[in-house]
């Protein structure tokens, strides 16, 4: 028989070579090379520098079922801190999950927890969900004494000593999925709210949604009272999905949160008709709160049902003094009256504050107090006539989400940022120029940026074309404003950004209303010599296709600019036209000394 010839030296000394050069000199070509999945079938060294540093993992239902492959990966995988569980069916949710939970005690490093339920494991009965809560409080049993004798990280050691003395803790999450009503009974059976409360050490508790229209039975927030047995470890308490407004028969009872004091993070759906909520006071240690209101069954009804805080509730979100950040979502309605916004005034170490409600502007006089305040997010109400201009300032706040109406620029000289939601009267954009000379960015597109919600301009079209010109010209004077986004109505509002010198990223929306012409929009955009990057979004319901000459005016137009992005409806272009027009502006960055694959990265047309 042949023997087998040496191994080459220089594969010897790779072999001594430690994960690290690994991980540093050939994964990021393998991977960039998309080889690394079959280059690791064949390399120890790969092999353990991923499974070594692999740091989530995701169980499916038919896997949960292999036991000796399940009690292999805390051997296989000792960073893993995130793991994902999908049971397919009742049985795996009651039986096969917990077996295979059993089988990964050894799982150190274990942080997160998911428990991802599709429809068919949704469906099952509070019993087996009480079975799989089981295994659960095994597998946390069995993990907190092996993470608390662990040596602290170095991080964890340089910190304070009241937290080295708290005990490491387990985050779980349940991910639901849009089902039945019937299927969603569990969320409210006693029986599994018990089962969470036996989750002795457990610090995070996260219901989601994985998709848009998942509810819950209203009557589960009662059975928050359950938890009371781990409230000493409980810190984080996330309820996202909304609640079923059709199947609350009698006033969802919050009083159950008063037992939870020690939460720092609290999420929770906001019932329409309600009581309790006072209670919330006792989670004195709270640092974010969110209270949200949805109801996915009709859409319109968020607008039909004012929701109201009313003011035993307000004040006792006023002796949350440890706040750093309240949401409250999906309350159209504010309070009865502007005192009602004087609750805010006792939260002193509030950072941001998000509301959809809109602000009186005399509750400027509140927000001014606030001096941690650096992020706003709420819409303001028309201004009264005969009511006097505020006169102080809030010099904190740094970045401003304008939702509806228009906002008192003015109070808010040391913004940075501003994000506008609704169309504003130029005069707003004026106000901008003249009262906040730090700002360096500001987004005037519908939905945030941009997109096929934007059907209109960033200002009225009804206002004169003058005025309109006139308030983008403006902000010429912000010596620091350097990244724009804006809808513009015609091609006066674009050749008025030629002013804007100092502006190097825009993002431009042509929206559905525009006039603005493929000619007007070259014009504009090749005025603006300063610009590094670009992204310009054509008109998603234009009357003819784009041809070849638009195209590569487009792209003339802005051969100045470090990166280009056109993005136009697929069937507004063709795909040939574009192919050539791209090749053709390559060209002519080539032929002007720019490397062919640098040239490539600077023009980009995407066919949405």
């Amino acid at each position: 028989m042949a023997q087998d010839s040496p191994m080459p030296p220089l594969l010897l000394a790779t072999q001594q070579l430690g994960v690290g050069w690994w991980a540093q000199n050939v994964l990021p070509l393998l991977v960039a090379q998309k080889s690394a999945a079959a280059a690791t079938l064949s390399c120890k060294q790969l092999s353990k520098l991923c499974q070594g540093g692999q740091q989530a993992l995701q169980l499916d239902g038919d896997g949960l079922q292999e036991t000796a492959a399940v009690a292999r990966i805390p051997a296989h995988f000792p960073a893993c801190r995130k793991l994902t569980v999908v049971p397919r069916s009742s049985d795996d949710l009651a039986f096969h999950l917990p077996d295979a939970l059993d089988a990964l005690t050894g799982m150190t490093g274990l942080s997160t927890l998911v428990l991802a339920l599709p429809d068919a494991a949704a469906a099952a009965d509070a019993c087996a969900m009480g079975m799989a809560l089981q295994g659960i409080r095994r597998l946390l049993a069995a993990v907190q004494p092996a993470q608390a004798a662990a040596p602290a990280p170095p991080a964890a050691a340089a910190a304070g000593s009241s937290q080295m003395s708290a005990a490491p803790s387990l985050a779980l999450q349940v991910t639901l999925h849009k089902c039945g009503a019937v299927a969603r009974e569990w969320h409210a059976h006693p029986r599994v709210w018990q089962a969470f409360g036996q989750l002795l050490g457990l610090g995070s508790l996260q219901f989601s949604a994985a998709s848009t229209g998942v509810q819950m039975l209203p009557s589960s927030i009662a059975q928050v009272s359950a938890l009371a047995g781990i409230a000493s470890s409980l810190r984080t308490l996330l309820v996202e999905p909304g609640l079923d407004q059709l199947q609350a028969d009698q006033a969802v009872d919050y009083s159950a949160l008063g037992s939870l004091s020690s939460l720092t993070r609290l999420c929770l759906p906001l019932a329409a008709e309600r009581q309790g909520l006072s209670s919330i006071s006792s989670c004195c240690q709270l640092q974010r709160l969110t209270l949200e209101f949805k109801d996915a069954s009709d859409a319109v009804a968020l607008l039909r049902q004012q929701v109201t805080l009313q003011s035993s509730e307000l004040a006792a979100l006023g002796e949350l003094m440890q706040l750093t950040r309240l949401t409250m979502d999906g309350t159209p309605s504010a309070p009865s009256e502007d005192s009602g916004w004087s609750f805010l005034s006792s939260l002193q170490q509030l950072r941001v504050l998000d509301v959809t409600a809109c602000l009186p502007h005399t509750a400027v006089a509140v927000l001014a107090h606030l001096t941690c305040l650096t992020s706003l997010r709420c819409g303001w109400e028309q201004h009264r006539t005969g009511q006097p201009r505020a006169e102080v300032r809030c010099t904190a706040v740094r970045e401003l989400c304008v939702l509806d109406g228009a906002p008192p620029l003015c109070v808010f000289p040391g913004l940075t940022e501003i994000i506008q939601c609704m169309a504003w009267d130029p005069a707003v954009l004026s106000s901008a120029a003249e009262c906040c000379p730090q700002l360096n960015l500001l987004q005037m597109c519908n939905e945030f940026g941009g997109g096929l919600a934007c059907d209109a301009g960033s200002l009225l079209a009804s206002a004169p074309a003058t005025a309109r010109t006139a308030a983008v010209s403006s902000l010429a004077a912000l010596q620091q404003f350097v990244q724009l986004s804006l809808a513009v109505n015609d091609n006066a509002e674009v050749c008025a950004l030629a002013a804007l010198q100092q502006v190097k990223v825009l993002y431009l929306v042509v929206p559905v209303s525009s006039s603005c012409s493929v000619q007007g929009l070259a014009v504009g955009l090749a005025a603006m010599r300063q610009l590094q990057d670009i992204t310009s979004e054509l008109p998603d319901s234009i009357n003819s296709s784009l041809q070849h000459d638009d195209v590569q005016l487009l792209l003339s137009a802005v051969r100045h600019v470090d990166r280009v992005e056109y993005m136009v409806q697929q069937k507004h272009v063709e795909v040939e036209v574009v192919q050539d027009a791209v090749q053709s502006a390559i060209r002519v960055l080539t032929e002007q000394g720019l490397p062919p694959a640098c040239a490539a990265q600077q023009v980009l047309v995407l066919a949405r």
